[in-house]
């Protein structure tokens, strides 16, 4: 007797951890996998993160307004610079929203994070210390960045709503401006060290002085 597997439905809570699952399988794949190489690769990790990104959004799609792209974009940020955050934010944005709906909001998405990444980049200095991650200083901009991003998506309204109503728009979407900043720090506690380790493999950021030249670029 053969079953029909794709009738079978799961309730929220265990879709939440099988999408969990999936995502924590697939950055473990990556960070196991990176260390059979030996030379600095940036493109092709920036490229691996980008995907990361899109399909961690894709999946994390049902928790409200909790996905990994912000703390990627932090990644990307302090260990590639602001050119590649801007690059970032826009494929990620353009990519994920294929699968899930465009429109103005799209273009205050990629100022968003790009402007995420580049805060991060230009505070470099705050997040590396002695060659270390400084996870109390990265889960605390983390926090602040998913306020930072729904805030800027936020002017989006503008176009359809009077400036009246923007502040009264903000403090009813402040619950899921929570959720946005708890989640990030989540994944600053559950990623962020083996990403950085992932990231200094495959970068030339040794230093302080690193970001700057990145950032001429």
């Amino acid at each position: 007797m053969l079953f029909d597997a794709h009738a079978t439905a799961l309730s929220p809570n265990e879709q939440f951890v099988l999408d969990l699952v999936i995502v924590t399988v697939a950055v473990a794949s990556l960070i196991f996998t990176d260390n059979k190489f030996k030379s600095k690769k940036p493109g092709l990790i920036f490229t691996i993160l980008v995907v990361l990104a899109i399909s961690g959004r894709l999946l994390l799609n049902p928790i409200p307004n909790v996905q990994p792209v912000t703390f990627l974009a932090i990644m990307v940020g302090i260990y590639f610079g602001i050119s590649y955050s801007i690059a970032f934010a826009t494929v990620v944005t353009l990519s994920s929203n294929v699968m899930l709906e465009h429109g103005i909001w799209s273009n205050y998405q990629i100022i968003g994070w790009a402007s995420v990444g580049i805060l991060a980049a230009l505070l470099r200095n705050q997040f590396i210390q002695n060659e270390k991650l400084n996870i109390r200083n990265l889960a605390i901009f983390a926090a602040f960045s998913g306020f930072l991003f729904d805030w800027i998506v936020s002017l989006s309204i503008l176009h359809n709503v009077d400036t009246s109503f923007f502040l009264i728009y903000l403090l009813n979407g402040f619950f899921f401006d929570l959720l946005h900043a708890g989640g990030n720090v989540v994944f600053v506690a559950w990623f962020a060290n083996p990403l950085s380790e992932l990231m200094n493999r495959h970068t030339n950021l040794t230093n302080s002085k690193a970001v700057p030249e990145l950032v001429s670029n």
